[in-house]
């Protein structure tokens, strides 16, 4: 009855070779979950790998506390630490003047764009010195287009400013306790 109830070809269908654990592999790597990334925390002493307050030895692999200037390795930790930080703050120099340099770029082809509202502004003063008799209202209104041209120019010019100055504000005022909660929580040091 079942036999009846299948396509005629479901006989010739052949299995599929499939490997479940190639992909499961390839998927916790992917991801960093093969079991040999997370260190196994054996002393209940030592602090969660992946806490603010821990750090991973480079020597041993063992967590240990931050405070401590040397892992029960014998590894010194407070250097290995010093050396993130810095590893850190060149990062995020770097990123600033990345931006720094796409922002100059923008900003350069703004104020070429700003080169059009030139002849709205002179061509009205030179009519209206050399060739009008007394005010009128057509100059005006092309002086009227010009500025609104060089205001909307200005406006954008202020907000492509704003995430360079941003910047510049983090890297004025970050502090180590800033480079230990970023060093935990993976985000992106400079908004953009």
């Amino acid at each position: 009855m079942a036999k009846s109830s299948f396509p005629s070809n479901v006989h010739v269908l052949k299995p599929r070779a499939m490997s479940l654990s190639d992909r499961l592999d390839a998927f916790l790597e992917k991801h960093a979950l093969t079991p040999n990334d997370t260190p196994v925390r054996c002393d209940p002493t030592r602090p969660k790998a992946r806490g603010i307050n821990a750090i991973s030895c480079a020597s041993c692999g063992q967590a240990e506390y931050l405070t401590r200037d040397y892992c029960r390795c014998g590894h010194y930790l407070r250097g290995q630490l010093e050396d993130e930080f810095l590893a850190w703050e060149d990062r995020i120099a770097e990123e600033h003047e990345q931006l720094a340099e796409t922002i100059a770029h923008k900003l350069r082809r703004l104020r070429y764009l700003n080169l059009l509202s030139m002849p709205f502004m002179v061509l009205p003063l030179i009519y209206l010195a050399f060739l009008s008799e007394g005010l009128s209202l057509f100059p005006m209104f092309w002086m009227a287009v010009g500025v609104a041209i060089m205001g909307a120019c200005a406006l954008a010019e202020q907000h492509l400013q704003k995430p360079i100055e941003a910047s510049q504000c983090f890297l004025n005022t970050y502090t180590f306790e800033t480079f230990l909660e970023q060093r935990i929580v993976s985000r992106e040091v400079i908004d953009q």
